[in-house]
């Protein structure tokens, strides 16, 4: 898996290297940050190296056969904890579907990965079957006599069964390392974050996006420049927008701006009846990336921006609304985001979601005038 090179933090990568290096590698790392930002490869990179029989400056030398029964997920001593639907589900079950959904896209959300393994819709967690079934294979010895390697990914939903992983952390068996990764630390149980090397990743930048896109997935370097801008961080998000052909979002997003400005009813009835046709999945990531752009508004515009960047519409939301009228506009794409996500009828919803908005800006505009 060419990926495990390279997951867009080139400064963890070389924090890991020293570390790797030194030999001190801690037996339990959380790995943290928000969805896109490469904490799933950053994990399995980081797996490869542990179990690499052959390492190079404690690093994975990438040639061995336990390297490339790591990159293809399929070494005897890479154990995995997953999200999954019923009490009574094992992630070994489900080992086939996850190699073909991380070789999909090793960036997703949990979202995702339950649209992949068709339980959409349906409360998942980590298990306390799957937990006593996995740390009874850390307790026995390693098939290739090496160091054994645990990934827990959303490492939120183990709530309170993570208590039954305390103590094994505390005392790992020998040569056994546990790799947490989570997009919200705060979920997880203080004990346990206490008892792990704690890491951060930060929101990926949009050169290593661009950089990623063309390299690994020979996307053409212009596009794959636009996509970078438009994905609000997220390489999850980059990865669909390069696959799917979705919509031009940052020109779609101004179109929508200005008719909610002009306030004509049967521009804005046309345009949710537009974007109600789209797949839902397109309408699901408009609204995250029209929740970014709102975010770059609230922040100060940078005035060293290129005229020709496309984001006039957000320099001129920035100039001429105050802070405090988006809030309402982020609570509405965010509850609109999840109403879609529960099939709702995306015409109507698009059609009040931009009223609400346009009622928003209006009454605002409003105010302005009269003091």
């Amino acid at each position: 898996m060419e990926l495990l090179n390279e997951f867009g933090q080139p400064a963890i990568r070389q924090q890991w290297n020293t570390i790797l290096e030194q030999g001190k590698l801690p037996h339990a790392l959380l790995l943290y940050g928000e969805p896109g930002s490469g904490i799933l490869p950053g994990a399995l990179s980081l797996a490869n190296d542990i179990l690499c029989t052959s390492p190079q400056n404690g690093k994975a030398c990438k040639e061995c056969p336990s390297c490339h029964r790591a990159q293809q997920w399929i070494h005897p001593d890479l154990h995995v904890l997953l999200p999954l639907a019923g009490s009574k589900s094992l992630s070994v079950e489900y080992l086939d579907q996850w190699r073909e959904a991380i070789f999909s896209n090793p960036w997703m959300n949990v979202y995702e990965w339950t649209q992949f393994c068709d339980v959409e819709g349906k409360q998942v967690d980590i298990h306390k079957e799957d937990i006593q079934h996995v740390t009874s294979d850390l307790c026995m010895q390693s098939f290739e006599g090496g160091n054994k390697v645990l990934i827990i990914w959303m490492a939120q939903y183990l709530t309170k069964e993570g208590n039954r992983l305390l103590k094994l952390i505390e005392e790992p068996p020998d040569q056994t390392y546990f790799i947490l990764v989570t997009n919200q630390r705060e979920h997880i149980l203080p004990t346990i974050r206490s008892r792990c090397m704690q890491v951060f990743f930060p929101p990926i930048e949009e050169k290593q996006i661009a950089r990623l896109l063309t390299d690994n997935y020979k996307v053409e370097k212009l596009s794959a420049e636009r996509i970078a801008l438009q994905c609000g961080n997220d390489m999850s998000k980059a990865l669909a927008l390069a696959n799917n052909s979705m919509l031009n979002f940052k020109d779609e997003l101004t179109s929508w701006f200005r008719i909610m400005l002009g306030r004509k009813g049967n521009e804005i009835a046309g345009w949710a009846s537009k974007m109600g046709g789209q797949d839902k999945e397109e309408q699901k990531q408009f609204a995250l990336y029209a929740i970014s752009s709102i975010r770059d508004i609230l922040k100060e515009f940078n005035s060293k921006g290129n005229a020709n960047d496309g984001r006039e519409m957000i320099r001129y939301m920035h100039e001429n609304f105050s802070p405090e009228v988006w809030f309402p506009v982020i609570n509405e794409l965010q509850t609109g985001y999840e109403k879609i996500s529960r099939n709702a009828n995306t015409k109507l919803l698009w059609l009040a979601v931009s009223i609400q908005i346009k009622n928003q800006l209006a009454a605002y505009r409003y105010q302005h005038i009269n003091t």
